[in-house]
């Protein structure tokens, strides 16, 4: 016969056992904590205090890349920054830009800029030309900065207003479409 122990610890295993099972029986292993919905909206990795560089054939630096946090959602395919500023070197000068916010979207050199924009363009043998606007959008395929959405240009001669600004990193072309509007200052 079972002493009074034994049959305890055995009554007690069972009712964890029946337990379990009707637990389970409710909810399946395959289901998971977090519900689907919620992990599309989140990103599926996260880098801090980034430095990136990038280097010609000739092994000098083309371009650096800094931001202080870069979320990556797989779900859209690109990467969101947070302080992002970014210096790029080409034979007819440099540039570099920053904004309070950035977008890269996967497999792509190019870059939005967003929240408060400045690029600064230096070409060689030229005076600086600085682009202030809402977006700055770097495309790599034609080398360029557009800037969008309150979109400013300083420059030597005055300032100019549009609605878009293009200028094109490898040459002095700038294009201003929509609503164009220019002040200029004369030196005597």
């Amino acid at each position: 016969m079972m002493s009074l122990n034994a049959k305890n610890i055995l009554i007690g295993a069972s009712v964890i056992a029946l337990a379990c099972g009707i637990f389970f029986a409710d909810n399946p292993l395959t289901q998971s904590l977090v519900p689907t919905e919620k992990l599309s909206s989140t990103p599926d990795y996260f880098i801090t205090n980034i430095n990136a560089k990038e280097f010609a054939e000739n092994g000098m630096i083309q371009e650096t890349l800094t931001a202080t946090q870069a979320l990556h959602y797989s779900q859209e395919s690109r990467t969101l920054l947070d302080n992002p500023k970014v210096k790029r070197h080409e034979a007819a000068g440099s540039w570099h830009a920053n904004g309070k916010k950035g977008i890269i979207e996967d497999g792509s050199h190019d870059i939005l800029l967003t929240d408060d924009a400045v690029a600064v363009k230096q070409a060689i043998g030229s005076p600086d030309i600085i682009l202030n606007a809402d977006n700055i959008h770097y495309l790599d395929s034609n080398q360029s900065l557009t800037s969008s959405g309150n979109a400013v240009l300083h420059s030597t001669q005055g300032k100019t207003t549009a609605t878009t600004i293009v200028t094109y990193i490898n040459s002095e072309e700038v294009v201003m479409t929509g609503s164009v509007r220019g002040q200029y200052e004369t030196t005597h």
